[in-house]
């Protein structure tokens, strides 16, 4: 009965609508933005373009619309662009959320995609929908201190941030799992192969600078960490804050050197916004005074240009990150 009552008090306080989800759901938006301002259509669909078709998918996509009526991709392309941008400046999430999942599916299940980031990303925009159903605000970035909402609308959000808290550890569990199968994996060289790759590789100056390490025995256990390291990550779902605390800037410093060693920028972020939205209490902001001076700086020099962009966004970047 104790149990219950503290749940029940927990519940009653419930308020997700901090920065951590905003920052979260715009980095998530941001990193498929970032796919289709950096790739024209002829790229995401240079293996696809004319087998894009609406028969073998079950949920048609926008660009199985756009070839069953000759709409160029590049329209689509731009039509995307301008709907993630709403995603990442927080307008309306509950009219931009299902938008959101649907063009992370369309570049998934159409689109050339190789590093498997864009499948994350349509998964957990899709886990976020029924969140952004529930959120009434004109703008994500609109911090509320306190949750007045019924304490059925909190409950079900409490489960609904859980669910995707669970998705995360299972991507993490499983990453580790599939690598301790996988020979080159268990022998402690899978690195030094990944990095060697082509297609995935380091850059040749990163390669010649590395290859003295690569090829001693260190990368052996340079290979078993990055297992071990998924397995802390996700062991971390039931540890307490303080270890959660080091598990996200460990792995927000992981998925940044991976994203300046072998350049997959989008999944990197995408994996960011999964540790933010999965390490980071749901209930209280993020602290980031450290970027307070530039953001000052901005307000200053570029106040007018902002105030065309509106809402709550500029709100928060102006002000959030030195007052909280």
């Amino acid at each position: 009965m104790k149990i219950l009552n503290s749940f029940e008090s927990y519940i009653d306080t419930y308020n997700p609508w901090k920065n951590t989800y905003a920052l979260s759901r715009s980095l998530l938006g941001f990193s498929t933005l970032l796919v289709l301002l950096f790739n024209s259509a002829d790229i995401l669909f240079s293996y696809s373009a004319n087998n894009v078709t609406c028969e073998n998918v079950y949920i048609p996509t926008a660009f199985c619309f756009a070839n069953k009526y000759s709409i160029s991709f590049e329209v689509i392309r731009y039509l995307m662009i301008f709907i993630l941008a709403l995603v990442v400046i927080g307008w309306r999430p509950r009219y931009t959320g299902f938008f959101h999942w649907y063009i992370c599916y369309s570049i998934q299940t159409s689109a050339l995609t190789i590093d498997g980031g864009e499948q994350i990303a349509t998964v957990l925009s899709f886990l976020l929908i029924p969140v952004t159903l529930l959120d009434s605000r004109q703008n994500h970035w609109k911090i509320k201190d306190i949750n007045y909402e019924s304490f059925t609308k909190k409950i079900v959000l409490f489960y609904l941030v859980t669910i995707i808290k669970i998705q995360v550890f299972v991507i993490y569990l499983n990453a580790a799992l599939e690598r301790l199968k996988n020979k080159e994996w268990a022998e402690g060289t899978a690195i030094y192969y990944f990095f060697s790759d082509p297609v995935f590789g380091l850059p040749d100056y990163q390669l010649n600078l590395l290859n003295p390490l690569l090829e001693s025995n260190y990368i052996v256990v340079i290979t078993w960490l990055v297992t071990i390291f998924e397995l802390f990550l996700a062991a971390s779902i039931i540890s307490n804050i303080r270890i959660k605390r080091i598990a996200l800037i460990l792995g927000i410093i992981f998925h940044i050197g991976i994203i300046i060693s072998i350049g997959i920028v989008s999944f990197g972020l995408i994996m960011i916004s999964a540790l933010i939205i999965y390490l980071h209490p749901i209930q209280k902001n993020i602290n980031m005074n450290w970027c307070s001076p530039l953001f000052k700086y901005i307000s200053v020099k570029r106040k007018r240009n902002f105030k065309r962009l509106g809402g709550e966004s500029v709100k928060f970047l102006t002000k959030l990150f030195h007052n909280i």
